[in-house]
C-alpha cells in the first residue's frame, strides 16, 4: 500500500511541475478561478487513486464492479438504520399531514405524498460488506408503518415496484444516487395508478409507448463527486413514442428551478409539484396529463418554497416529493406549512 501512494504523490508531484510559474505569484483570492490545472490535478490523484485500487472517497464508496455507494447527506445512515424517528415527532407528522389532506380535499383537492428510495434501499447487496447495518426498521419503514396504523393519508411507497423491477433490469445508475428513467417510469406509474382511484381519466402510458434511448456515455454526480474522469455511464432516456402536446418554461432562482407547464386540453386537472432532483425526469411523463402544472423545486428562494402556491393555484392535485434521504425535511416542511 505504502508503495501504491509512493507512486501516486511522484506523479501528482510530476504534475506539478507543468503548472505555470506566474500561477504562484497570483493574489489568493483569485486563484482557485485562474489556477487552470486545479480540475486536471484532481482528475488526476483521483483517477489514479482509483486505478490503484483506492476504494473509499469523500462521500463515496466504490462497491464492486465500480457501483458507487453515496455516503452523505445520512443516506448511509439510512442504509445502516441508524437514526430513527422519535414517537412524537411521528404522531406530529401525522396529525399534520392528515390536516393538510383534509382541508385540501374540502377544496377538491387531492393530496400525494411520495418518497423517492435511496439507491442503498433498493440495492441493498451492491453496499460493501465492511459497512454494517445496525437496525432492523428504517426511517422510511417508521413513517409507512406509522402512517398505515394510525393515519388517514399515505405515503406511496414505491420500494416494492423498484425492488421487483430490479430483477428484470437496472432501475439505478451505477455512478449517480439516482434512478434511470426505467425507475422513473415506475413513479410515474405509481402516481397515475393512485390518481386512477378517484379520477378514471388518468391513467399512465404504457411503457410500450417509450423508447429506451442510451445517451453517449458521461460522469455523473458520484463519479463528479469524487473527482474522477474515467467512470464513465450512458444516460437511460424514455423518449415518447407519441406527439407531445404539453409545453414547459422554467424560471431559475437561486440554482433552483420554478417550472411551468401548458396543455391546451382544458379538461384536463391542473397540478402542483413540489420536487427533488429524482423528479427531473418524472416531470416531462406526468406533464402531459395536466391542463396547467407548476413545478416548485426544493428549497427555491426567495420565499418561494413553500405550500402558498397551492392557495394561488387551486389545483386539483398536489403532490409532495421528497427522496428517502431527505425525509426529516419532508416532516419539517409539512408541519411548518400547517
Amino acid at each position: 500500500m505504502k508503495e501504491r501512494y509512493s507512486l501516486a504523490f511522484i506523479v501528482v508531484f510530476l504534475g506539478m511541475l507543468l503548472i505555470p510559474l506566474r500561477t504562484l505569484a497570483l493574489d489568493p483570492n483569485t486563484i482557485e478561478e485562474s489556477f487552470y490545472p486545479r480540475g486536471r490535478l484532481i482528475a488526476l490523484v483521483s483517477n489514479l487513486r482509483l486505478a490503484l485500487g483506492d476504494r473509499v472517497f469523500p462521500k463515496v464508496v466504490v462497491g464492486d464492479d465500480d457501483w458507487l455507494v453515496y455516503t452523505a447527506e445520512g443516506d448511509i445512515e439510512d442504509y445502516q438504520k441508524v437514526e430513527l424517528f422519535s414517537d412524537d415527532e411521528l404522531a406530529n407528522f401525522q396529525t399534520n399531514l392528515d390536516a393538510l389532506s383534509e382541508s385540501y380535499a374540502q377544496r377538491g383537492i387531492k393530496l400525494l405524498i411520495v418518497v423517492s428510495p435511496n439507491k442503498n434501499t433498493i440495492y441493498p447487496e451492491r453496499v460493501p460488506d465492511q459497512i454494517p447495518v445496525f437496525g432492523a426498521t428504517s426511517k422510511l419503514d417508521q413513517a409507512v408503518n406509522y402512517l398505515r396504523a394510525n393515519g388517514k393519508t399515505q405515503i406511496i411507497d414505491l420500494r416494492p415496484a423498484l425492488l421487483a423491477a430490479k430483477a428484470e433490469r437496472q432501475v439505478y445508475y451505477a455512478t449517480d444516487t439516482h434512478w434511470n428513467d426505467y425507475g422513473a417510469y415506475i413513479a410515474y406509474s405509481a402516481i397515475m395508478e393512485e390518481l386512477n382511484k378517484t379520477n378514471p381519466s388518468l391513467s399512465a402510458r404504457p411503457a410500450s409507448d417509450f423508447q429506451p434511448v442510451s445517451r453517449d456515455p458521461g460522469a455523473a454526480d458520484l463519479a463528479a463527486v469524487m473527482g474522477v474522469t474515467t467512470l464513465l455511464e450512458s444516460k437511460i432516456q424514455f423518449a415518447p413514442l407519441f406527439d407531445l402536446s404539453s409545453s414547459y418554461k422554467s424560471v431559475n432562482l437561486g440554482g433552483r428551478k420554478l417550472m411551468f407547464s401548458y396543455n391546451r386540453d382544458a379538461n384536463l386537472p391542473d397540478l402542483v409539484l413540489y420536487y427533488d432532483s429524482f423528479f427531473f425526469n418524472v416531470i416531462p411523463m406526468l406533464g402531459e396529463h395536466f391542463h396547467n402544472g407548476l413545478y416548485v423545486q426544493n428549497y427555491t428562494g426567495s420565499g418561494l418554497w413553500n405550500l402558498s402556491w397551492v392557495d394561488e393555484r387551486e389545483p386539483d392535485v398536489v403532490i409532495i416529493e421528497f427522496a428517502e434521504r431527505y425525509l426529516d425535511s419532508l416532516l419539517t416542511f409539512i408541519v411548518r406549512n400547517q
